[in-house]
């Protein structure tokens, strides 16, 4: 029983951690301009033309999203941090 139950806290958590990444907002898309990026849509970040929290899956992310996915889980913040774009190095 006990197993049961760590196994379905643990799932939880997973798909918590999940939804807790997928934040991508329209609103993003002024400050990534204002830093100096020629952020137009959500195409700069996402592969999908208008990715929904319902359906966010990290793959979905194109490199420059998941740069930012990243430097967010590895610096403990709630929104990305636009200016880390400068640090962004485009794969050919």
């Amino acid at each position: 029983m006990r197993l049961a139950l760590g196994a379905l806290a643990g799932i939880v958590g997973v798909v918590a951690l999940g939804v807790g990444l997928s934040f991508a907002t329209p609103q993003m898309l002024a400050p990534a301009k204002k830093a100096g990026f020629p952020a137009n849509n959500c195409q700069y970040c996402h592969n999908s033309a208008v990715p929904t929290k319902d359906a966010f899956k990290p793959e979905d992310l194109n490199d420059r999203g998941k740069f930012l996915r990243d430097d967010m889980k590895a610096r403990n913040l709630k929104t990305p941090d636009f200016e880390k774009l400068k640090e962004f190095k485009a794969t050919k």
